[in-house]
Formats: C-alpha cells, structure tokens, sequence
C-alpha cells in the first residue's frame, strides 16, 4: 500500500501530520527561518496537521529582542521553541545546544502521537537529520530531508570538517541518512549531481529551489524603518551584498577589485558573520574609503538597500556552488536588480544569469576579473541598462513563491516512504 493511500485510511481525510524541524525559524534571521514558515504555512493552508520544533531566535546580535512565547500557533501551526545557551565565544554552549536539539526531537518522535512525516533541514549539520531520520523510521513515518547545502562537503572546503577520520564518519552518517529518506529535497541540479555522484539513486532527489524572502504583513520585519545607506555622489556604480558574511563567501576578492577601481564604484556590505573582522582589517589595509559596512538588519530594510543597487553580489569560495545555492539570488532578482556573481561558470547560477540576462558571472576569488568586469560596466551604460531591464521585466517571476509552494503541496501529497534501510 502506497503513503497516501495508508494515511487516508489512518485519518480518513487525506491529511498527515507533519513535524517540521530547524534549528532557527521565523522570526529569526537565517532565510530558511521565513522559508520555512512559507512552507509550513502552506502545507497547513492544504489541510494538514503541522508542528515545527525550533529554538527561540538566537542567530544574530538582535535575536533577544524577537523573543517569541515557548508555544505558540502560527499560521495555524504549533511552533514549539526550546532555550538555547548564548554561543558567542562559547564552542562549549554550541555542542551542547545541539546535543540538546538532537535530544529533543528524538524524544518528540518516539514519545507520544506518531508524525505521518517528519522533515528536517541542515542546520545544525549531518546530526540532527541523521536523529530525525532515525526516530521518523522506528514510528513508521516518512523522512524529507532537505538540503539547503551538502554536508560534509560544505565542511570540508570551510575547513571545518578538515580531519579526514571525522569528514568520512560524517559521510557515512548523512549517506545513510539520505538513504532512509522518502526524499531528498535539494536546491539545484549541481548538489543533485554532487549526490548522485555519492551513489544516491537520481530518482529519490528532487530538486525544489527556494524563493525569494517571503513578508508577514504586520510584523517587525516589515515596520522597521533602519536606516541604509546613502550612495557616494562621486562613485556611478553601486554594489550591494546582504547576508551572511561567513567563510564561505570569499568577499575579499571584492574589495580588492573595488578598492582598485579608484573611486568608480563602492561596495555597500549589509550582515555579519565570521569573516567580518578579518574583512574590515583589509579595507584598513587597502586604504578605501568605498567600501561600506552596515549591520545585519530586517529583510525590509535589506530590501531597501537592494533597491538602490545598480548591482548585487553573490560570492562564494570555489566549488561551493556545487553544494549550496545561495538564497539571496532571489531576493535580489525579486526586487529586479541584476546580479554579479563570483561562481564557476558552468554551474546553474552562472548559466541563469547569462540565459536570462539579469547578470553577469567570473570566477570565484579572481579580482581580476571581477575589476575588469567592472570597469566595463562603467564605461558602457548600455550594457548595465540591458541587465537592469532584463532583471526587472522577468526577475520577480524566476523565483516565485507560489510556484515553489504548488512544488511542496505535490511533494506532501505524492509522497512514499523509503524502503526500510539500517
């Protein structure tokens, strides 16, 4: 008997009952956190039965102040949060947050009413899924996991999962999780291909990319009016780069390319991140005075920000593309500004960007290149206008929410568990 046709005779309505588990979630800062609140929102909206196990928010400097109840109903789901300890400085607090995390959703999956489903992401990595997966199967439930990058493979380029003993047992374990997956659900064909290049069957991996940034009317993220930043009148080229300014994203080469274009461009850095204290001591060291650091900020005024954008930047560390999509593309194109991409050129983001025409792409770390680039865009207005009339006529409808989320309805709908695995 198929899933769907057991779960209509378990409920008798056709509706399964969902956990869906991150570690951050709305109104928290990560983009999967408001992704996720999309998804969950929808999959309730189709008459399911939704719980989300998160923590309270806690990933950047402001969390404390978007503290939410320990239950609450959101969307018409029941949003669980657990305390979490403060991690900055404090390697110890993260292990055991995590550990506490993992605990707690096998403790929520064995105990207690059984999830038809139950879907986890990668945050934190390898582990929690590997757990969720685990209990999911013990209930008879079915497992998605899904991928918005590809551990350890991510680890391993960051240097984070360097050690060749831990990057295989790490291995072995999300293999294993995929295996016992009802499906893997992953952002592009590049990490499709990256899994089945491990051996995974091709059928089991579908790929739903994600959308741009969802907006909940009403709340803090769409009131606050922070201040952005006003353009230099003497620099005719503006860059914008929001997000997360981590060790996967390689912006060292853009200040380099901006600090060497004497005053032609500036480059405007929204977020915070790992890397942003080493990045600030090489604007020092390049001496510019055009490139601009502002702090991690709501989506609305990010928006802002990326409105006054003649172009915005998506960086990454070579071959990281392969593993992740980052998800600021489509905020970027949703609010119709072209894109400059630092990523390899055959991949699927640097073929968007050339098919459609709403950006450019060069190589990952090459200043070179991506002053050369630049100084064309400078020089030739036309060309910068193309880009900007491609971005706007079709980049709010590359990645519209609607269409991802008819994507998550079906997947709900059609799903089937995988075969019993060890």
């Amino acid at each position: 008997m198929d899933y769907a046709a057991r779960r209509s005779n378990d409920r008798g309505d056709g509706s399964v009952r969902v956990l869906a588990i991150h570690r951050y979630f709305w109104p928290d800062a990560p983009p999967y956190a408001s992704i996720l609140r999309a998804i969950t929102r929808r999959w309730a909206t189709d008459g399911h039965h939704l719980e989300v196990l998160s923590t309270q928010p806690s990933y950047k400097s402001v969390a404390q102040d978007l503290r939410r109840p320990h239950r609450e109903l959101l969307d018409g789901v029941l949003v669980r949060r657990l305390r979490v300890l403060d991690e900055h400085g404090r390697p110890w607090a993260r292990l055991l947050n995590i550990l506490r995390l993992c605990f707690s959703v096998a403790r929520l999956i064995l105990v207690g009413r059984r999830y038809d489903v139950v879907m986890a992401s990668t945050a934190p990595p390898v582990v929690l899924a590997w757990v969720a997966s685990w209990a999911a199967r013990r209930r008879g439930g079915a497992f998605v996991y899904h991928c918005m990058d590809l551990h350890p493979e991510i680890g391993a380029i960051s240097g984070e999962f360097s050690n060749g003993l831990v990057y295989r047992a790490l291995q072995r374990l999300d293999q294993s999780t995929c295996r016992r997956s009802a499906a893997v659900v992953v952002l592009s064909k590049d990490m499709r291909r990256a899994l089945v290049e491990r051996g995974l069957d091709s059928a089991n991996v579908r790929v739903i990319n994600n959308f741009a940034l969802p907006s909940f009317a009403g709340t803090a993220d769409e009131n606050d009016e922070a201040a952005t930043c006003d353009a230099h009148d003497e620099a005719p080229l503006r860059l914008v780069f929001t997000g997360n300014i981590g060790r996967f994203q390689g912006l060292e080469a853009a200040v380099d390319a901006v600090a060497d274009a004497g005053g032609t461009c500036e480059l405007v850095l929204m977020g915070e991140g790992s890397a942003l204290a080493a990045l600030r001591k090489r604007v020092q060291e390049r001496g510019t005075s055009h490139v601009t650091f502002l702090p991690h900020q709501p989506p609305a005024a990010a928006r802002r920000l990326i409105r006054s954008a003649d172009l915005c930047l998506v960086t990454l560390q070579p071959r990281v593309i392969l593993f992740a999509y980052p998800s600021k593309t489509m905020t970027y194109l949703s609010e119709g500004r072209p894109v400059l991409a630092c990523v390899e050129k055959h991949s699927e983001l640097a073929d968007l960007l050339e098919r459609e025409n709403v950006g450019l792409s060069v190589p990952p770390r090459d200043a070179a290149a991506l002053r050369r680039v630049l100084g064309e865009l400078t020089a030739d207005g036309q060309q910068l206008d193309g880009l900007r009339r491609a971005a706007q006529k079709v980049g709010p409808s590359l990645f519209d929410v609607e269409s991802a989320l008819d994507e998550w309805s079906a997947l709900l709908e059609n799903l089937t568990p995988s075969e019993p695995r060890p």
